[in-house]
């Protein structure tokens, strides 16, 4: 016989719930500890999460346990509490559902292992498997309703989980990847790939198969389009094609803290419909997801199902063929991070490009405006395709490069290395993107030492994005200090001295950027950081993004004079999908409702239009600033260049007129 869940699977999309443990961390459970042992010590807490779920309108609710494996728990010494956490996790659920007197059903979450298997790890598929069924039983004996396995980032590790599932019961099973906003997972599974577990499993293959985590709701519909294209390419029986999309509320953002999440109910919301078109099935949140955002989510879905007839409610409506440049790539660049005012360095006594901006703020007749563009270091060890990006930006006029220093906590070449390779093989001022998330006090110094040797002497100094934003979720941040300490440390070499007091002979010339987000919800807490970085002394500061010239100026006009030099951030929209995204998901940038309109109503023309708006803009924000950093959108450097040639040669005609 069919299970109730597929049944009622087939008859409409269902509705999950949202993040659990995000929501029990906003609701002040301690990060440090295992929010599954809470099961045992605060059954009322985790039954009300899912009451206030059920409230919102889901109709599937998850277990408490995505960590609960033996591997996982044994971090907390709690291994041998294994089958009473997950036992206790289902029975909290179903009491959940019998208060909330709504006939949801119960998904017993099971997360990865967080281990790796021989011969780069040190455990076997039995290993694993073991754990998985060991999890699984406790779970069905608790009562739960279907298996959710989710946030995997291995095929390997997904077979092993699926088998181990259909081992224990015949109830469904629903297996989910989680794909960064790049569209691959951390051990680098494509949506694309998910096809290999199709023809793995066979007939143990998934009932829903799709995708948690990772990234947004706009990220995670590009991977959707990929997937469900791959596999119907692949001939994949139609009748295994239920998929699953709860994506992320956007990424998070550290603030007051504590980490929150950018993106709102009702954007979330606006993503339900053309996940069901897509072929998807099971909708619903992950973290940074609350009952609100299902709240938007179940009036949205109410909405699609109402308009439609029996028949197509049934049928999901085919989309275009995902096209490369609908895929969002993009990143949070320069953290916002903190101060007081004080007058800056007299100029004679400060490093070459802090000299040569403070010269242009002083005297903007001269006409010297610095242009600098934005470029992320390769993915592997090979520089060439960026050493060539930096050449031609160079003859296009650009003063300098300043490279990202893994920029939204995904691995890439070490920016030092990178600004060297550049400098060597471009002959280009460079300036490097030095976060304290992952270097101690030890590691920043050395670091820092090694820029001056190197003739790397330019830095913008930044906290850094958390790894939880990334690809190693699990990865250990650093962060000894914050920026504005990262700030004291470089003032402190420039004056020949080490953090401890000690001298380092010659001192550094190091010239001190900062950074500045005009726009953050909180300004009170942003006018205080600048300006304890003016204090702490930095010679410049380089802005977010900014899409209109009042976000720069109603700042300004609260703060006060700024004594030191501006670069404001500049990244040309590429189309109105990109600009959503960038609005809705990506910490520290905001795009007025004008400018997004504009770009919807561009179409297929949004990048020269992104591009004039980006032009305009600049015009307006001259006479704030001494200079741009321009970020390139989807690596489109031959714009860039074109872009950077108008910046210069506007700059030299009113030099030419001013003389």
């Amino acid at each position: 016989m069919t299970h109730p869940f597929l049944k009622e699977l087939a008859k409409r999309p269902l509705l999950a719930d949202g993040g659990i443990g995000t929501l029990l961390y906003a609701r002040g459970a301690s990060p440090e500890a295992s929010f599954e042992h809470l099961n045992l010590t605060k059954q009322d807490e985790i039954q009300k999460v899912h009451i206030d779920y059920i409230n919102a309108g889901a109709d599937v609710i998850e277990t408490n346990s995505f960590s609960a494996n033996r591997f996982r728990l044994a971090n907390f010494g709690l291994e041998a509490e294994t089958h009473k956490i997950n036992l206790w996790a289902a029975k909290i659920a179903r009491n959940a559902r019998e208060v909330g007197g709504q006939p949801v059903f119960v998904a017993g979450s099971v997360g990865p292992t967080g281990k790796l298997m021989v011969p780069i790890g040190d455990v076997t598929k039995d290993d694993l498997k073991a754990a998985f069924t060991e999890q699984m039983e406790a779970l069905l004996a608790g009562g739960v309703d279907l298996f959710m396995i989710e946030t995997m980032s291995s095929l390997e590790e997904t077979a092993i989980a699926v088998r181990a599932a259909r081992s224990v019961s015949k109830l469904p099973v629903v297996a989910q990847m989680s794909f960064s906003p790049d569209g691959h997972t951390l051990l680098g599974v494509t949506p694309e790939d998910v096809v290999k577990l199709f023809v793995k499993l066979g007939d143990d293959a998934p009932d829903v198969i799709g995708i948690n985590c990772g990234a947004g709701p706009g990220p995670v519909f590009d991977s959707l389009l990929r997937m469900s294209h791959a596999l119907k390419e692949k001939g994949i029986d139609a009748s295994k094609l239920n998929y699953s999309c709860l994506p992320n509320a956007g990424q998070p953002s550290l603030s007051g803290g504590r980490y929150q999440f950018m993106s709102g109910p009702d954007y979330c919301a606006s993503y339900v419909e053309p996940y069901v078109r897509a072929g998807a099935r099971l909708v619903g949140g992950c973290c940074g997801t609350t009952p609100h955002h299902i709240k938007a989510m179940r009036i949205e879905l109410d909405k699609y199902i109402e308009s439609q007839n029996a028949s197509s409610a049934a049928t999901a409506q085919e989309l275009p063929a995902l096209k490369p440049e609908a895929l969002i790539s993009t990143k949070d660049k320069a953290r916002s991070n903190d101060g007081k005012k004080e007058t800056p360095k007299p100029k004679s006594e400060l490093p070459a490009l802090a000299a040569r901006l403070t010269a242009a703020k002083e005297n903007p007749k001269n006409g010297d405006f610095f242009v600098s563009v934005e470029l992320d270091p390769p993915k592997g060890a090979i520089a060439k395709k960026i050493l060539q990006a930096a050449e031609t930006l160079r003859d296009a006029g650009a003063d300098a490069i300043n490279v990202g220093d893994s920029p939204m906590a995904r691995v890439r070449m070490s920016s030092l290395a990178t600004c060297q390779l550049i400098s060597q093989n471009v002959k280009i001022e460079t300036i490097i993107h030095f976060t304290t998330r992952d270097r101690n006090l030890m590691g920043i110094q050395a670091d820092l030492l090694g820029c001056q040797a190197l003739g790397i002497h330019n830095v913008i100094a930044l906290t850094g994005d958390p790894p939880a934003l990334g690809n190693y979720v699990h990865a250990t941040a650093v962060y000894d200090v914050d920026s504005i300490g990262l700030i004291k440390i470089i003032s402190q070499l420039n004056h020949g001295l080490d953090i401890a007091g000690n001298s380092i002979g010659t001192p550094t010339t190091l010239s001190i950027a900062c950074a500045l987000n005009p726009t953050h919800e909180n300004r009170a807490q942003e006018l205080d950081r600048f300006a304890k970085k003016i204090a702490a002394g930095a010679h410049f500061t380089m802005t977010q993004p900014l899409y209109q010239l009042r976000d720069l100026t109603d700042f300004l006009e609260e703060f006060g004079e700024c004594k030191i030099p501006i670069l404001v951030g500049i990244m040309p929209l590429n189309s109105f999908k990109h600009a959503e995204y960038l609005h809705n998901e990506v910490p520290g940038i905001t795009i007025p409702d004008k400018v997004r309109k504009a770009m919807e109503k561009a179409g297929d023309q949004g990048a020269a239009v992104g591009l004039e708006l980006a032009e305009e803009l600049l015009e307006q924000l001259r006479p704030l600033c001494q200079g741009t950093y321009v970020v390139p959108s989807f690596g489109r450097y031959d714009d860039m260049c074109q872009f950077v040639k108008g910046i210069k040669a506007k700059s030299h005609t009113k030099a030419g007129a001013k003389s």
